[in-house]
């Protein structure tokens, strides 16, 4: 009878155990799939991010361009190594733009800004040198915005009369 006994629990066992359920499956197959998704989400694409932010700074000058025209009061962007931001002239002086669009903006780590103005100042000007104004008439600083990173870089530029062009360039 022991043989009996153990021949049946040996069929009984291979019976029950022959593989996974299709529960059992599934939930490996969502752990895989999250973790991809998680893998792809944290994957470094700065041509990406560089490519953003310079749409994203043409956009805020043509904003900031347009708002001048459309409020009649001068208006100008102030670009820093990481940064930039929006004022408005009053009394003579430059104050900053507190409104929601126009909030000061900071670039990411991997991601520099450079300036060129190529209008000429004198010496007496309170201007800060990385100023670039926009008059209600539609005219603009003449500038040069180079948003770049390790790899690549894009140019913003200007001409006197508001036209804004944004060229990628290969480093």
């Amino acid at each position: 009878m022991n043989n009996k006994t153990s021949v049946g629990q040996r069929r009984s066992r291979l019976c029950c155990n022959q593989g996974f359920s299709l529960i059992e499956i599934m939930i490996v197959v969502l752990i895989i799939g999250i973790s991809a998704s998680m893998a792809v989400l944290y994957i470094d694409n700065s041509d990406d991010r560089l490519k953003s932010e310079a749409k994203r700074l043409l956009g805020m000058t043509q904003l900031v361009r347009d708002d001048a025209i459309i409020t009649g009061r001068s208006l100008a962007m102030i670009v820093e190594r990481t940064n930039y931001y929006f004022s408005f002239l009053e009394n003579g002086k430059w104050l900053p733009l507190s409104a929601k669009p126009f909030k000061k903006i900071t670039v990411s780590d991997d991601i520099q800004l450079r300036f060129i103005l190529s209008d000429k100042r004198d010496d007496s000007s309170k201007q800060p040198a990385n100023l670039f104004y926009f008059l209600p008439t539609g005219e603009t600083s003449e500038f040069q915005v180079w948003i770049s990173n390790a790899d690549t870089q894009y140019h913003l530029s200007s001409t006197p009369l508001g036209e804004l062009s944004l060229k990628r360039m290969e480093l």
